[in-house]
């Protein structure tokens, strides 16, 4: 499954850029944004999953490409997957039974 270039992580997080220096950081969409989403599609049924929170990590480590740095924890209603969105991977990787 795939999203838009705009859209990455299902338009969970986005990067936010600082006038101040030439640096990005990795952030949560505000709660209050409308367009932040309260679903997400399943990566192996499609079926849309609820999500329950949503948080930044300065320190995480993806699961898939190992990098540690900025990065996204999702975990969903219902579901006991839990989900990293890595900023390396510029994708949502699910871990399984976390």
């Amino acid at each position: 499954m795939t999203t838009p270039a705009g859209d990455l992580f299902f338009g969970l997080f986005e990067w936010r850029e600082h006038s101040s220096t030439a640096a990005r950081t990795f952030a949560v969409r505000a709660a209050a944004d409308r367009t932040a989403p309260r679903t997400v599609p399943c990566p192996d049924t499609g079926r849309m999953l609820k999500v329950a929170s949503v948080e930044v990590s300065d320190r995480g480590v993806c699961p898939a490409c190992t990098q540690l740095g900025s990065g996204g924890y999702v975990t969903f209603v219902s579901d006991l997957r839990l989900a990293f969105a890595c900023p390396s991977c510029q994708r949502l990787v699910w871990i399984a039974g976390a």
